[in-house]
Order: C-alpha cells, then sequence, then structure tokens
C-alpha cells in the first residue's frame, strides 16, 4: 500500500509540474517516470507470493538498470558542469548567441541572462561581430533575434556590430544557420567561433558545434533563477544523452 501511495505522489506531483507550472514540464516527465518506477515495484511486491522467483528477478533487473541509468546521469551531470563553465579564453572574431524565449516583444528571463552576457562578452571584445540567432516561434510576436537585436541596441551596441539569423527553431539550427549567414556574409566558414548561452546548455550546444565542424569557445550566461537552472539542468542531462545516441547511431 505504502508504495502506490509514493506512485500517487509522484503522478500527482507530475501532472502539476508538466501541466500547471510553464517552463517545468520536464520535472513532470521525471515525476510521471519515478511514478511509473514506483508502480512497477508495487505490482512486483504483490505478485510475489504467487510468482516469487519472476518477481525476484525483475526486481533485481530493474534495480540494476536504475543503477546504470543513475550512473550515466551523474557522470553526464560533472560533464554538464565542467562545460558550464566556458572557455578560459573566449575571444573570437564572431559570437553566436543562442536564441530563447520572447513573451510577446519582451524577452523571457532566460533571454535576459543570454543578453547580459552577450552585452558583457561585446564590451569586452570591442572587435567581436555577434550573430544573435533565434527564429519566432508560436507564442511571439517576433523573432527572437530581432527582439536580442532591440535590447542591445538600446544599450548602446553599435548595430553595425549585430548580425540577424532569424530562421533558426533549436540549437542545431543556431549553429548551422549562423555559419551559414557569417559565410554569406564574408565568404569565409569559420572553423572556430565564441557561443553564449544559458550555462547548463553548453556541453549539449559543444556536441552539437562539433557536428558542425566548429571548435566553439563557450561563454556561460548564469541562470538567475536557480530552481529553474535545477530543472534545465536534470533536462540537459536527458539532451546530451539524446545527441550522444544519435551520434552512435551515425
Amino acid at each position: 500500500m505504502k508504495r502506490w501511495l509514493i506512485a500517487g505522489i509522484f503522478l500527482l506531483l507530475g501532472i502539476l509540474f508538466y501541466f500547471f507550472i510553464f517552463g517545468y514540464g520536464f520535472t513532470g516527465l521525471l515525476f510521471f517516470a519515478m511514478a511509473g518506477i514506483m508502480a512497477v515495484f508495487a505490482l512486483l511486491y504483490n505478485l510475489r507470493d504467487r510468482f516469487p522467483k519472476t518477481c525476484r528477478f525483475f526486481r533485481r533487473l530493474l534495480k540494476a538498470v536504475l543503477a546504470i541509468v543513475l550512473l550515466l546521469s551523474v557522470i553526464t551531470g560533472i560533464w554538464i558542469g565542467i562545460q558550464a563553465r566556458g572557455a578560459e579564453d573566449p575571444e573570437a572574431e564572431y559570437v553566436i548567441v543562442l536564441g530563447a524565449g520572447v513573451n510577446g516583444t519582451t524577452p523571457s528571463r532566460s533571454l535576459t541572462d543570454r543578453l547580459l552576457a552577450t552585452e558583457e562578452y561585446l564590451q569586452t571584445y570591442p572587435d567581436s561581430i555577434a550573430v544573435l540567432s533565434g527564429g519566432q516561434g508560436d507564442n511571439e510576436d517576433i523573432t527572437e533575434a530581432a527582439c536580442m537585436y532591440a535590447w542591445l541596441t538600446e544599450r548602446g551596441i553599435a548595430p553595425e556590430r549585430l548580425l540577424l539569423e532569424d530562421k533558426a527553431t533549436n540549437t542545431e539550427e543556431n549553429l548551422r544557420f549562423s555559419l551559414a549567414l557569417i559565410e554569406e556574409k564574408t565568404g569565409l566558414r569559420p572553423d572556430c567561433a565564441a557561443v553564449i548561452s544559458s550555462e547548463y546548455h553548453l556541453a549539449r550546444a559543444s556536441l552539437l558545434a562539433r557536428n558542425e565542424g566548429l571548435t566553439m569557445l563557450g561563454y556561460p550566461a548564469e541562470t538567475e533563477n536557480k530552481l529553474y537552472f535545477c530543472n534545465m539542468f536534470l533536462r540537459e542531462i536527458g539532451g546530451v544523452a539524446y545527441v550522444l545516441f544519435q551520434r552512435a547511431l551515425g
């Protein structure tokens, strides 16, 4: 009974985070997964007297799988944490700024964090050109690139230092389309560039950059909301695992 109760609590938490707390959908999915795992353990416990050997086998199998997943998640999380520090020397001719959500015409908190890092970067490296990358989402009145451009120019960043890439819908496209835009403007495709994104996202971005033949110099944008950071950090573990799985499949 206790196991079913715990499974029910996890299920309710999953519903709460997935459907009612904006931006925490992945946390909701984790609670759904935990509810499912607890339900399986509860079922095996209830059937232990009727099928003792079978239930014992599946309990041990499930525990082994969970232990492996936990170990790999910890290793991946450590690597994400290391990459979150960014490059020791991130100076580059071009810096690609990865977009995030826009609320109407106003940058979301996550995008604002990245814009603050972009402003800092461009002030630190006055010869760098920024490629602002991000298309227009369903609930956005303007493109993420246009939003970033308006925010930065209002704060004194010279327009000629900003290139707008306004078609990308994900990180892979952010990088690919930005490199193509630089090549279109200059005739040369850079093999090294700085990339600004949220600190938790730099690890996955670096993997995708390698797919594009780009040596990436990460420049982290610190996430102000630490609870949101935890949510996204867990999500990135899954995201990195997915990219690695795709690479393994070729």
